[in-house]
C-alpha cells in the first residue's frame, strides 16, 4: 500500500467540503478523481501533499510522491527563473536534457520560464516530477495546455508507470486511456467505481435511473397512503356525525384506528431524496441584430518572433457563422496568434476587422476578471440585468449564495465559468476563445458545448480538448514549424487528410486512425447513455466493433 486516507474532513469557513473520506491506493493503481468544480478535488490533493491542513483524519504515504499542480501558467515560482534551475544535481543533468528532448523542449534549458507557453510549462513540471523518481504521481489537470502528441506520450507513460497514479482531470479521452478506477467526489464524500470513464458513465447512468425510479415509486406510494388515510378519516367523521349507537361507535373507532395506522406507516417510510435535475434555463448568447458582411476578420502575412520564429506569413479570412479550430504543438504561438488578432500584443502583418464585427474574447489567463470582486459584481460590469446574470450562472451550475463569493474564494474551474459567463452576456458576432474548456467539470463542458453549437456567429478557438474540437470545428487551421495549413471540414476530415498525406509512414497512419476511433468510441458511449432502448443494441454492437479495431491497431503498434 502506497497511500492511505482515513476519515479525512475539511471545512473552509462555514462550508464543509470533505467529510470522513477514506480510501487506499496500491502499487500500479491508476485512479481518476472527478466531480463538479468547487467541490473540493484540488483541496483533497493539497491535503495529501501537505500543502493544506486537514481538520481531522490521517494521511499516510509510503514512498516518494510527485505533485503536478493546476494553472501552471499563472504560477510565479520564485525558486525557478530559468528552465535549467529545476535540476541542481549534476548526476541528473543528463537525464534532464534527455527529457527536454523527449518533450520537444530541446535547447530550452537556458530559456526564462516566463517565456514558455502554458503547455511548455506543464511539460517542464512533468519533467521535474520524473526527475524525482516518484512512487506516487498526483496530478491536477495534467492535460490542460498540452498538445495532442504530448498528451499521447503522457497517456502511454501513465499506463506503463510502475507506481500509483491519482489524477484529477475532466478530459474524457484521457480518463478512458489511463485509469482503471474512477473516484467521484460528491456530497462531501467519495464513491468508487471500477473501470475507466466510459464504464463509470454507464454505471452512473444506471444508478441515476434507479434513483429516479425509487423516488417515483416512493412518491406514488406516499400519495396512495395519504389518499387512503384521508378516506378513512372522512369515513370516521361521518360515523361521528350520526346518531351514535354501540355499533356505530365501534365502526368509528375502528376506522380511526386504521387511519392512524396508515399515518404511522407514512411517517416510518424511508424518505427518498429527490434526484437533482438541472434548471431549464436559457443558454443562448445575446446577439446584435446588426447585419454583417461575409468576412468579419482578415489577416495578411502575419508573423511573430521572439528569440525564435513562432509563426510566419499567415493569411486568413474568418467568415460569419464559421467555427474554426486552431491546432498545433505547444510553443508554436497559438495563443499569441489570437492575442495579435485582437490587438493585445503587436504582431507583424496586416489585420482588418470589419466595423460590424463585435468580438468576445476568452483568455486562458482570466485577465478579464477582478479577483477581489464577487461573482455578481464581476458580471454587472457587462450587464445590469441581474435576472439574465442569475439565469446564466444557473445554467453554469452556480447555486444559491455562490454569486456573492469573491473570486479568490472560488476554485479555478469556477473562475473559468465566471469568465465564460461574461461572454454569454455580451452582444457579439465573433468569439475568440483560448482554451475555453480547461479546468471545467464535465457537466459544464457539455453545457458550454451545447451553447457554442447554438451560437450563430463566427468562432475562432484554440483547444487541446479532442472531444471539444471534434464536436465544434467546421474548419481546422494548423500552425506548425512548416507553416500554416487549412483543412476544410471537421476534425475527422482533418485526421483523414493527415493520414493520406503521411501514407509512407504506416505507424503515423495507425496512430491517426486510433485517434479517430477514440473519437468515435466516445461519441458512441455518449449516444448509448442517452438513446432509447430500441436503439441501444445496435449502438452497443458498434461500440464493441470499435473497441476490437482499437485493440488490433494497438497490437500492431506494439509489435
Amino acid at each position: 500500500m502506497l497511500l492511505e486516507i482515513k476519515n479525512v474532513s475539511k471545512s473552509i469557513g462555514d462550508r464543509e467540503l470533505l467529510k470522513d473520506i477514506s480510501f487506499k491506493l496500491y502499487k500500479n493503481d491508476k485512479v481518476g478523481l472527478i466531480g463538479k468544480n468547487g467541490i473540493g478535488k484540488t483541496t483533497l490533493l493539497k491535503i495529501i501533499t501537505s500543502q493544506t491542513e486537514k481538520d481531522s483524519g490521517s494521511v499516510k504515504i509510503n514512498g516518494r510522491w510527485g505533485y503536478l499542480p493546476q494553472n501552471l501558467f499563472l504560477r510565479n515560482d520564485k525558486n525557478f527563473e530559468c528552465v535549467n534551475q529545476i535540476v541542481n544535481k549534476s548526476e541528473s543533468y543528463g537525464k534532464f536534457l534527455e527529457l527536454l528532448k523527449k518533450f520537444e523542449l530541446n535547447g530550452a534549458e537556458n530559456r526564462p520560464i516566463e517565456t514558455l507557453s502554458g503547455g511548455e510549462k506543464t511539460k517542464l513540471y512533468i519533467i521535474k516530477l520524473l526527475l524525482q523518481n516518484p512512487d506516487i504521481l498526483i496530478m491536477d489537470e495534467p492535460t490542460n495546455h498540452l498538445d495532442y502528441e504530448t498528451i499521447q506520450w503522457l497517456e502511454n507513460f501513465i499506463k506503463n508507470f510502475k507506481g500509483a497514479v491519482f489524477i484529477v482531470t475532466h478530459d474524457r479521452y484521457f480518463l478512458n486511456n489511463t485509469v482503471s478506477q474512477i473516484f467521484e467526489l460528491e456530497n462531501k464524500t467519495i464513491k468508487e467505481y471500477s473501470g475507466n470513464y466510459t464504464f463509470y458513465y454507464n454505471q452512473k447512468k444506471e444508478e441515476t435511473e434507479r434513483i429516479k425510479l425509487e423516488y417515483h415509486q416512493y412518491i406514488n406510494k406516499r400519495k396512495e397512503l395519504e389518499k387512503a388515510a384521508r378516506k378513512h378519516m372522512e369515513k370516521s367523521k361521518r360515523y361521528n356525525n350520526m346518531s351514535q349507537n354501540d355499533f356505530q361507535r365501534h365502526k368509528s373507532a375502528k376506522v380511526a384506528k386504521r387511519s392512524k395506522a396508515i399515518i404511522s406507516r407514512i411517517k416510518n417510510m424511508e424518505e427518498k431524496e429527490k434526484p437533482f435535475v438541472p434548471k431549464n434555463v436559457n443558454r443562448k448568447f445575446k446577439r446584435d441584430e446588426e447585419k454583417t458582411g461575409d468576412i468579419l476578420i482578415k489577416g495578411r502575412k502575419l508573423s511573430k518572433s521572439y528569440d525564435k520564429v513562432l509563426f510566419k506569413d499567415i493569411s486568413f479570412d474568418l467568415y460569419k457563422n464559421k467555427k474554426v479550430a486552431i491546432i498545433g504543438k505547444n510553443g508554436v504561438g497559438k495563443s499569441t496568434f489570437l492575442k495579435g488578432i485582437i490587438g493585445k500584443i503587436k504582431i507583424d502583418g496586416e489585420i482588418y476587422i470589419s466595423p460590424s464585427a463585435k468580438i468576445g474574447y476568452f483568455s486562458q489567463e482570466l485577465e478579464n476578471l477582478d479577483m477581489d470582486m464577487t461573482v455578481l459584481d464581476n458580471l454587472k460590469r457587462i450587464s445590469f440585468d441581474e435576472s439574465s446574470i442569475r439565469n446564466i450562472l444557473g445554467s453554469l451550475l452556480f447555486k444559491g449564495d455562490d454569486i456573492y463569493k469573491k473570486l479568490w474564494d472560488l476554485s479555478y474551474g469556477e473562475k473559468v465559468k465566471v469568465s465564460f459567463a461574461e461572454i454569454l452576456l455580451e452582444k457579439t458576432n465573433v468569439l475568440i476563445l483560448d482554451e475555453p474548456t480547461n479546468f471545467l467539470d464535465i457537466p459544464t463542458k457539455e453545457i458550454i458545448e451545447d451553447a457554442l453549437s447554438e451560437y450563430d456567429g463566427a468562432i475562432l478557438f484554440v483547444s487541446h480538448d479532442r472531444y471539444f474540437i471534434n464536436k465544434m470545428a467546421q474548419e481546422i487551421w494548423e500552425i506548425s514549424n512548416e507553416g500554416f495549413t487549412k483543412y476544410e471540414g471537421g476534425y475527422n476530415h482533418y485526421i483523414d487528410k493527415k493520414s493520406w498525406l503521411n501514407t509512407s509512414n504506416s505507424d503515423i497512419n495507425k496512430k491517426e486512425e486510433l485517434f479517430k476511433l477514440e473519437m468515435e468510441l466516445s461519441y458512441i458511449s455518449f449516444k448509448i447513455s442517452s438513446c432509447k432502448e430500441e436503439k441501444k443494441t445496435e449502438l452497443e454492437r458498434k461500440y464493441f466493433d470499435v473497441v476490437k479495431k482499437m485493440k488490433d491497431i494497438k497490437e500492431d503498434l506494439n509489435k
